[in-house]
């Protein structure tokens, strides 16, 4: 019992070491908060009436928007908005990016 104690008292302490990695990210991303209209052009031909309002609410925002800002912008419901941008996202032209309970529409570059 003595030199259970010993070792709990007097033991070597463990260290815990953590290192922080910064990450360059490319330079697309900045790229897209310069996103316009004259950009998507040729994609806005083959999308339907509510696809494109909702590209147009997303690049109007300047390429970032959070989904519940989303549908209040565009007066569709929460399942729809969620539809329009699976199919969106199909064809890559957004992303979403969870942000806590919420999602971060992103506008991926074209061309």
């Amino acid at each position: 019992m003595l030199i259970g104690l010993y070792l709990v008292f007097f033991g070597e302490e463990e260290r815990i070491v953590t290192k922080i990695r910064t990450v360059k990210q490319p330079a697309a991303q900045f790229e897209l908060k310069r996103v316009s209209k004259e950009n998507y052009a040729k994609v806005m031909g083959t999308l339907s009436d509510e696809e494109k309002i909702v590209l147009e609410k997303i690049i109007e925002a300047e390429g970032t928007i959070f989904q519940s800002a989303l549908v209040e912008a565009t007066g569709f419901q929460k399942v729809g908005v969620t539809r329009i941008l699976d199919r969106l996202e199909g064809k890559g032209l957004v992303e979403r990016r969870r942000r806590g309970m919420s999602n971060v529409v992103v506008l991926k570059p074209v061309g």
